[in-house]
């Protein structure tokens, strides 16, 4: 079963539509470094839900050979105005810029992604007011899929990928919600056995068909960020399809509900992210 990112994220959005308050009087401001065509996209989409949501959305570019510094200098000039809600830096940056470092600009209350040192160190001691996107995303897509009454503590979780925007913040969050979670790094090549365990795959690898249905127990849940070219197309960690031959170990066949690529986590990723700017701006 696919889950349809596109309408739950929608549902956020017709929610936000419904919040009084002066919250939407303030801009967002983006930062696009270079012109990487996925980044492009990506703000594209942002732009779109702001415009639904009637926030000024202000996109603001830098060259790809911008300094470290000189980035960081324009990130504080940009997000420092009182009629700044929030303020984001597109990733990934060009490898000679120094991530945390540009990202530490933006001020905590300001931070709608949760990147800065101040903003995650906020989230990790429960003292902040929003939390990552990408955890907010996987909260939002359990919710929708767990029924029965079953709770987190009952399930194995498995994460693969322990990068900064996707493992490392929803493993955390996992940690004291869930009854078992495993986290396999980019170190770790065979893995594909330990899969049949889980009951649900977090994915953010950035490699397409990674692993797929043929791995996994009935009734599995996936939530794929996985995002990445592959032949042409768009595609993501997970292959849902069955093995050549093997008509039987496909998603459908193995009631494996996903979220596919494009339009399953990336939607919602988007909403969650204008659901923190109206949480900031309270």
């Amino acid at each position: 079963m696919v889950i349809d990112g596109k309408k739950i994220s929608g549902q956020i959005i017709e929610e936000l539509k419904t919040k009084p308050g002066g919250w939407r009087d303030k801009f967002m401001g983006g930062m696009l470094v270079g012109e990487d065509p996925a980044s492009v996209n990506f703000l594209k989409q942002k732009e779109k839900v702001a415009k639904e949501l009637g926030i000024d959305f202000r996109l603001y570019k830098a060259p790809e050979k911008a300094t470290t510094d000189d980035l960081r200098a324009e990130i504080g000039m940009l997000s420092r105005p009182k009629n700044c809600g929030g303020f984001l830096v597109q990733l990934p940056l060009p490898e000679h810029i120094s991530r945390h470092y540009a990202l530490n600009a933006i001020p905590k209350e300001k931070d709608v992604d949760c990147l800065s040192e101040q903003a995650l160190g906020a989230f990790y001691t429960g003292r902040g007011k929003v939390a990552p996107p990408a955890v907010e995303t996987v909260e939002e897509i359990l919710k929708s899929q767990i029924a029965n009454g079953k709770s987190l503590r009952e399930l194995k979780f498995i994460l693969i990928g322990a990068g900064f925007l996707i493992g490392k913040p929803v493993g955390f969050w996992l940690q004291n919600r869930a009854g078992e979670v495993t986290i396999y790094d980019s170190s770790v090549k065979n893995f594909h056995p330990n899969l049949k365990e889980a009951d649900v795959i977090i994915s953010g690898a950035g490699h397409p068909n990674l692993f797929s249905a043929k791995d996994l127990k009935e009734g599995a849940l996936v939530i794929d960020f996985g995002y990445a070219q592959n032949e042409g197309k768009i595609s993501g960690d997970f292959d849902p399809s069955a093995s050549s031959g093997q008509a039987h170990d496909g998603a459908d066949e193995k009631n494996i509900a996903y979220t596919k690529t494009p339009g399953g986590t990336g939607p919602v990723l988007v909403a969650k992210l204008f659901e923190n700017f109206y949480k900031l701006n309270l």
